[in-house]
């Protein structure tokens, strides 16, 4: 014989060679308010229709901010297309977020913050920023610089209270939720060992808690604001993870953007360039590192529909429905490109 493809088992049968092992994938999910969550359960439906890829089975899943709640209902067994059905109010939803009653216009306020507290989010941060100012992202100096807010995030908390996932975490070793700490300025990953210990509502409820806007969350005995207040998808912090390829959804950046006449479209796109360019620094990181880093972002469409104001409700249907399109068109455009 020339050789054998397969050893002789004990009861005459030939075993087959292992088949080549399946990639270990990430999915890092960033902030950008209710517009953000609303464009990146659209994008989590068209990369599973366009990869076969079910987004639940990540071996790891990173959520920032709004991604926290997207990629938390992911780890407790929410597909992206339950997800998908839940945004769009459909009267009979599969799945663990079957029975959950949200009215998303209301869930984090409305569209605009209340009035904050006069003072400063963290003096103590501010302080130990004189003498050390290159220490830390201009972003988490102005979370220490800016006023407390005084919103809720009651509706995020009572998302959780009704998935019964506010008093423990979930079985899955999958998850990590971005927070930062304001009186340190240092970034915490719950769900990770070293982590302060507690549930996911109140985990995913300090990665949303966007200075000026909501109260801090309160963990621990320590104080933690949205992730978002170092970076808007925290994407570095795989760079150490054991995987293949990671898949990035930031609804907050662009690689192209639209050409708005408002002002304040106008900033808030400038805003993104800062945003996009961390991005694109920090997925640097994880390919240096060797993980191939597949990264998603709205395009013009996505912007024209999202408008200035990512946390305005009344545009969430139409942002959800365009990502469905366009996040399509861009990963098979990339396919065959």
């Amino acid at each position: 014989m020339a050789g054998r493809t397969a050893d002789r088992g004990e009861q005459g049968t030939f075993d087959a060679p292992p088949g080549p092992a399946a990639p270990r994938r990430g999915l890092v999910i960033g902030g950008g308010g209710s517009l953000g969550a609303a464009w990146a359960v659209g994008a989590l439906c068209a990369l599973e229709d366009a990869t076969g890829w079910d987004p639940r089975g990540a071996d790891v899943i990173l959520g920032t901010s709004a991604g926290a709640i997207v990629g938390s209902l992911l780890a407790v067994g929410a597909s992206a297309t339950e997800l998908l059905d839940h945004q769009r109010g459909l009267a009979e939803v599969a799945g663990p977020v079957g029975g959950v009653r949200l009215d998303y216009d209301t869930w984090v306020g409305g569209a605009l913050p209340r009035i904050p507290r006069p003072g400063f989010g963290s003096l103590r941060l501010l302080l130990d920023l004189v003498e050390h100012p290159h220490r830390m992202p201009l972003t988490t100096v102005l979370a220490a610089a800016a006023p407390p807010g005084r919103g809720s995030l009651g509706g995020v908390r009572d998302l959780f209270h009704q998935l019964r996932m506010d008093d423990h975490w979930p079985d899955t070793p999958a998850l990590r939720v971005v927070a930062v700490d304001l009186d340190t300025g240092t970034r915490v990953l719950f769900g990770t060992p070293g982590a302060p210990p507690t549930d996911l509502g109140s985990a995913v409820t300090a990665s949303c808690a966007l200075p000026s806007w909501f109260e801090p969350v309160r963990i621990d005995g320590r104080r933690y604001v949205d992730g978002c207040a170092w970076s808007d998808t925290n994407v570095d912090l795989v760079a150490g993870e054991p995987l293949d390829e990671v898949y990035v959804l930031a609804p907050t950046c662009a690689r192209e953007t639209d050409h708005p006449h408002s002002i304040p479209a106008r900033v808030e796109r400038r805003l993104r360039r800062g945003s996009t360019a961390r991005l694109l620094r920090e997925a640097r990181e994880v390919r240096d590192a060797g993980t191939q880093v597949h990264v998603l972002v709205p395009g013009p469409e996505d912007l024209a529909a999202m408008g200035a104001n990512l946390m305005a409700p009344q545009h969430r249907l139409t942002v959800l429905e365009t990502s469905l399109r366009t996040t399509k068109a861009a990963l098979s455009a990339a396919e065959h490109g």
